[in-house]
Order: structure tokens, then sequence, then C-alpha cells
């Protein structure tokens, strides 16, 4: 009875978060299970204005007050990947890859993620010209020219942030208008660099590693030119043109349209009974934060009324929740706006967050070694700065500094015994890879992140000696997946060497592998872009 809960929510985005708000005030226990960074999509948005009553919040900022509110009312958070599910009974099963997780209610939070078009040469090309993400992959395109095909809101906002980088800034919408409200469309005049181009398609791109040429048609005339970009450059092609729900893991256990979205009730239920669904992975006309939201807060006292029932019905008493440490949460507030009043704030990390780690170090099984190895370069300052403020932080992490990195500084993570686990960070530890880094140490340090027997098994299968590297940038909202998988499986597997890179500071790796996006996994001379989980990886490596 301890480890189960009246609702677990799948996904960490603002209908999971709003979902577990309402769950975790009418006092059940609920957990949300998130394999990335909680908040989803919306934590790549530079500015909602559109939210009621905040006026302008990024969109970060506004999923971790919702995050905040959500651990303030009791809501637990577990960082895994749901793989299989088991809805059919009174009891549901939610297996992840931190373990097998018992509920009385679920809510399906999925999200959706952005669509392939499927023009010739996509796919090659994908990591080397075509990309999927402005906030992530932008600044590869500086100073060039960039496509972007899509008519709806994400390509409008994602052309506006484009323009800061690129040359030029082309939209290519497949019909007569836009599908995105006039309001956005209308603040594009303000670009002088962006031009759109309607009733207009790609039909293929191609070059040799790098994209050289584009063949773009006219879907009304059906003339087809060529473009070509300067010579000796290359260009982009950012693909915003809608978005595919992420059911595939429950298509054969709940009821989808012909679209994929799940079918759900006013209730939000779908046709599985305690099974609800929200947010963007259900049928809608608007998919925005503030429909997410409410299709949370509908679902949630849908679940909490269906846990009720059952306790009722199977004689169950009231699962034991977590305390909510109050005085905890109002000492760290007070802390935090009194560092800023007494401008005491740190360079790197922050009174919250220092708080926050407390917590993590007590875990720690073993303390761990942490090496600097520096040269005279701008990431070797930024990194020992860095380093000299977190070893203060506690006494399970020892640091040494040495001035002998040959090209490529780094922190290299040490085990009790002093011999290396063969991880070694090549960037100043933020943005979204923060959590990377302590989830290293971590699993140095042991007990570690917990894993499945099938993925203990795949990791065990890596039996010939790898050097992986793992190319990344602290604002890629899918990079952090891929650095945390190959660190675990480095700090299991002694044949396995993990070196994670910020791009910014290796401008050759780049170069030498012709990257222009992340994040991307080498291994010996195969590049493999796009998010993975652990399990994928561990296959990658095991072939």
């Amino acid at each position: 009875m301890d480890k189960m809960y009246d609702a677990v929510i799948v996904g960490g985005g603002p209908a999971g978060l709003s979902a577990a708000i309402y769950l975790a005030r009418a006092k059940c226990k609920v957990l949300v299970v998130e394999k990335e960074k909680t908040g989803g999509q919306i934590t790549i948005t530079a500015d909602v204005v559109n939210y009621p009553g905040l006026g302008k919040i990024s969109g970060a900022e506004l999923a971790a007050q919702m995050e905040q509110q959500a651990r303030g009312f009791g809501a637990e958070f577990l960082s895994a990947e749901v793989i299989g599910l088991k809805l059919d009974q009174d009891v549901k099963e939610v297996e992840t890859t931190a373990g097998t997780i018992e509920a009385l209610s679920v809510i399906l939070a999925t999200g959706a993620n952005p669509r392939k078009v499927g023009f010739a040469g996509e796919k090659q090309f994908q990591g080397r010209g075509v990309a999927y993400c402005a906030t992530c992959d932008a600044e590869f395109f500086t100073g060039m020219d960039i496509f972007v095909v899509g008519g709806g809101m994400s390509a409008v906002e994602e052309s506006m942030f484009l323009s800061r980088y690129g040359r030029s800034v082309t939209i290519l919408v497949r019909g007569d208008k836009f599908r995105a409200p006039q309001t956005a469309v209308d603040a594009l005049a303000k670009y002088d660099n962006i031009s759109v181009r309607f009733n207009t398609v790609v039909d293929a791109v191609g070059g040799e590693t790098m994209l050289s040429y584009a063949d773009i048609r006219n879907d009304v005339t059906g003339e087809t030119e060529r473009f070509t970009p300067r010579a000796g450059e290359t260009f982009g092609v950012f693909v915003f043109a809608g978005y595919v729900p992420n059911t595939a893991l429950f298509r054969n256990l709940v009821a989808l349209n012909e679209q994929g979205y799940i079918i759900t009730d006013e209730r939000q239920e779908t046709n599985v009974k305690g099974v609800f669904a929200a947010g963007d992975v259900c049928i809608k006309e608007l998919r925005q934060v503030v429909t997410a939201v409410s299709d949370g807060a509908v679902s949630a006292v849908a679940a909490e009324r269906h846990a009720a029932a059952l306790h009722d019905r199977l004689h169950l008493p009231a699962f034991s929740r977590p305390e909510v440490d109050t005085a905890r949460l109002e000492q760290r507030k007070n802390s935090i706006e009194k560092d800023a009043a007494e401008g005491n704030e740190t360079n790197f990390i922050s009174a919250e967050i220092r708080e926050q780690l407390a917590a993590v170090f007590e875990k720690f099984a073993a303390p761990v070694k942490v090496v600097g190895h520096y040269d005279g370069g701008d990431l070797s300052a930024e990194l020992r700065g860095f380093m000299e403020e977190f070893a203060g932080l506690t006494d399970k992490v020892t640091y040494e500094a040495k001035q002998d990195a040959i090209g490529e500084p780094g922190v290299e993570f040490l085990r009790a015994d002093g011999t290396s686990s063969g991880i070694t960070f090549h960037a100043v530890p933020g943005g979204h890879e923060f959590n990377s880094f302590i989830l290293a140490l971590y699993n140095v340090a042991g007990p570690g992140q917990e894993l499945r027997p099938e993925t203990q098994e795949k990791i065990a299968r890596i039996t010939k000696s790898i050097d992986v590297k793992v190319l990344m940038s602290l604002s890629c909202t899918m990079c952090p997946d891929v650095v945390a998988a190959v660190q675990r499986i480095a700090s299991l597997r002694g044949n396995v060497r993990a070196d994670i890179y910020d791009i910014r500071y290796f401008p050759e790796l780049k170069e030498q592998y012709s990257v222009m996006s992340v994040p991307c996994m080498i291994v010996g001379e195969e590049l493999h872009f796009g998010k993975k989980n652990i399990d994928e990886i561990a296959d990658i490596l095991a072939k």
C-alpha cells in the first residue's frame, strides 16, 4: 500500500502539472512520471503572452511555477520513461525504466512531437541541415539562409526566433494563408529578413555531407525551382508542420481517432474505466497551454472521484502521502529572497538549487572525486569557476584542478577508489544539462538511477571497448535524455567512455562530423541524431 497511488500522471507538461495540482490539493497520493524536463514543450517557448492573468512570462518560468505549486500540495515526481501499461484492471500498472508503479487511476498527458513532412532527403539530412527545434539548433545557422516549412503558430513563432540568427528566413506555406492567429501573422511585418511564400512546398533536399540544394515547388502552377546557397555555404530547413500525438505506447489499450489522438468524454475519460487523458494528446480544436491546464483540471477531478469510489468498493485505506515540509519550503523561499535582496546570489548556483542539492547529496552511497582538466581558454575559466563554487556545497564531492588539458578541457568523474568512471563533462553545467551533471555524480557515487532488469541485460551485452561522444547544447530540450543515458551506461560498464561536449566550445567537432543539429551521439564514425532512451542507446552500443 505504501507504494500504491491514487493517480499516476504520465507526462509532466502543463496538462500533467495542472492535474497534479488538483489531485494533490484534494489530498490524493499522486505521482507525475516525466522522461524529460518537467514542463514539456512549453519550456522552449521564449514568451507566453496569452495565459490569463500573467501578462508576459517565459515558458520555462511558467512551468517551474506550476511544478513548485504541485510539489507544495504534496505531488511526487519521478524522472523515468513509461515503457508499458496494464490498464484493464481496477489496480493499474505503470511500468517505467525505474520500476513498476500501481495506481487506481491513470492520466495520460504525453503530448505530441513535431511531425515530419516526408520530402526526399528529410531523414537523410536530419542533423545536417534539416532541423525541428529552433531553440536547439538556430545558432548553427548563423548568417545563413533558412527555410521554414509550415503555416501554423509554431512556424510563425519559430521563424521570428530564427530571424535573430539567419541572414534570411523564408516561410513556405502549403496553403494560400496561415493557420496561425492574425495577430501573430501581423507581427511578421516587423522582421525585415522574413519573407513568406504561399502555395509552396519542399519536394527534395540533397547534397553530400551538408545541404547544397533544395527543390521547391509551387503547388498551384507545378513550377519547380532549385535553391542553392552561396558558394562555400550551406543552409537550413526547419520543419514546423504540426504534431504527431505520442500515443504509440498505448495505441492498442485505449480508443484513438484516425490521426492517433485519444478519444475522451466530457470528463476526459477514455473508453477504459479509470484511464483519463489531457492536453495535446487529445482531440481538440485549440492546442494551447490554457486548454491543456483545463484538461488537466477536469481529468484530475474525475480521477479523484474514480479513486475514491475504488477505495470504498475495495475497502482500501487512504494511501499515506509524504509530508510536505512547509517550513522548509518557506525557509527556501526566504533564503532566495534574502540572497536577491542583499545581492548575494552566486555566479552559477542559486540559493534554491543549493537547497535542492542538499537532499540529493544525502543519497550518495560513496564520495565522488571530480578532477578538472584545464587549459588557458574560456571554457576552462568558466568551468573552473563553476567547480570551485560547486565543490564547496558538500563533503560528498572532492575536487582537484589540473592544468593538463590539451585542447579539450573538462571535468572527469572518479569513483571512491580513485578509478575513472569513464565520464568527462566538457561543458559548464547549466541550462537543461545541470540535471544531467548531477545525475552523473549520483550514478558514480551509487546507488544510481534504478533500471529495469531488461535494461540491465541490454547494458550487460555491451562487451567491446567503445568511446562515445555526445554533442549537445545547453538550450536543447532533447539533449538531456541522451546525455544522461550515455553517462548511466558508462557508470556501469568500464569498457564505455562517455565524453559530453557543449558544441559551442568545440566547433572543430562540428566541422569534423558535419553536425548541424543536437543531440548528436557519435559512436566510432557513426552519427545518431535526435533524442533516444537508454534502451535504444544500449542496443546501438551492443551492436
